[in-house]
């Protein structure tokens, strides 16, 4: 997953001059048996929407290790979820009426990502707070 984590960092950082994008995992992150392209494509939103919502700031990706699971993180230094949006964010094709006179996009990137996450049996989920960024998460079982 790190490693997975600093090609998708390296790939996107190409795209924006606005936006740092940090790699923050610890050394004995475990391997995770997982389909690294699906994985990748997760990654890939999260970092695609930290880019698209936040105007600037940095994007971290990170992680944790719990005893039966590790968790991922992509976090952004935006504006945040609107409240009342968090409970819709992972709904197909939900677009919230603040954010899409003003950005491009289907509806669909969180909505497949939670749906890859939970085939592999995770779970995923958004911590946000206004003016404080968003966070965006997910864990998986360790194997």
């Amino acid at each position: 997953m790190p490693g997975l984590a600093k090609q998708v960092a390296t790939r996107f950082q190409t795209q924006t001059d606005k936006h740092t994008i940090r790699v923050d995992f610890p050394v004995d992150f475990p391997v995770i048996l997982a389909d690294e392209t699906r994985l990748e494509q997760v990654l890939s939103n999260l970092v695609a929407n930290a880019i698209k919502y936040a105007p600037q700031g940095e994007i971290l990706i990170s992680g944790q290790i719990r005893p039966d699971i590790i968790i991922v993180t992509v976090g952004d230094e935006g504006p945040g979820i609107p409240t009342e949006d968090v409970p819709h964010v992972f709904d197909r094709f939900y677009r919230s009426a603040s954010t899409a006179r003003h950005t491009k996009g289907a509806g669909l990137g969180l909505y497949l990502s939670k749906s890859i996450i939970e085939a592999h049996g995770g779970r995923m989920w958004v911590d946000s707070s206004i003016d404080q960024g968003a966070r965006l998460c997910f864990m998986l079982p360790r194997t």
